[in-house]
């Protein structure tokens, strides 16, 4: 049995200090034709939800993904935001050196039942201190209302490494997974594969996966037609992301009461 790896979502930044497009510079960049894990480069405005997020905790910057929901939240995993003492959020763009609209997090709303070391109720909402204008490349997504099945194609789109060793990657990229049982993912995981849980992996010999910086992404159904936000990306195996165990994501659906009472979204 393959024991979840805490650490491996959210990424240390080599930089701590206030946002200004020119630090972005000092990311630690991996580009391997621009691929979470065999993936594909993403385009401008394909994945208008999606938003890059700097942690601030302290001295230290963390960075992770985020969803806009609405023109003043963003819905990530609780894992990447507990603690933080402010968050910049970066909009509309593929290129972290790029340039999109930036704003920032003053306000953030934890599950009450978040358990960071099982991975349960991993989900969060930050509030934005300004409202965010949509464009064609800035928009929200639609949460999903019912769980999702098994055997479902799904899409996850991320700015995660490249490999094991790779850091954070300059460019926004996306692999297409499929959605395993439960059962499956519990003879991986154990018993801490619960309801709100969905795993997903690979469909194809060529091995395609999430990675280290990708926590918070969104797990998508329908993306080119009619996007709906089905989870979250959550953990790996401490095997790491080239492994092939499959990744675990928040199930939206099973918080979408919460998110509503929360953001009334």
């Amino acid at each position: 049995m393959k024991r979840i790896a805490i650490f491996c979502l959210c990424f240390v930044l080599v930089w701590a200090t206030p946002l200004q497009k020119s630090l972005l510079k000092e990311v630690s960049v991996k580009d391997i034709d621009s691929r979470i894990l065999n993936g594909a480069q993403a385009a401008l405005g394909q994945f208008p939800w999606e938003a890059a997020l700097y942690v601030n905790i302290g001295t230290t910057t963390y960075f992770c993904s985020g969803n806009i929901i609405s023109e003043e939240w963003i819905l990530t995993v609780a894992q990447c935001i507990i603690g933080a003492d402010s968050i910049d959020v970066l909009a509309g763009l593929i290129d972290l050196n790029g340039s999109g609209t930036v704003a920032r997090g003053t306000e953030i709303v934890l599950h009450g039942d978040y358990d960071p070391d099982a991975f349960n109720n991993d989900i969060g909402l930050i509030k934005l201190s300004t409202p965010i204008t949509f464009n064609v490349n800035v928009a929200p997504i639609a949460l999903a209302e019912t769980l999702l099945e098994d055997g479902i194609d799904v899409r996850v789109s991320g700015w995660g490494a490249t490999s094991d060793v790779g850091g954070v990657s300059e460019f926004l990229s996306y692999v297409d997974l499929v959605t395993i049982r439960n059962s499956e993912c519990i003879a991986v995981y154990g018993n801490t594969i619960v309801d709100s849980i969905v795993c997903a992996q690979s469909a194809t010999a060529l091995l395609k996966s999430v990675c280290k910086g990708d926590g918070g992404s969104p797990l998508v159904i329908d993306a080119g037609i009619s996007p709906v936000l089905v989870g979250l990306v959550s953990f790996i195996s401490t095997d790491g992301c080239e492994s092939g165990h499959p990744t675990g994501f928040t199930r939206t659906a099973a918080y979408r009461d919460w998110i509503r009472t929360n953001s009334g979204v």
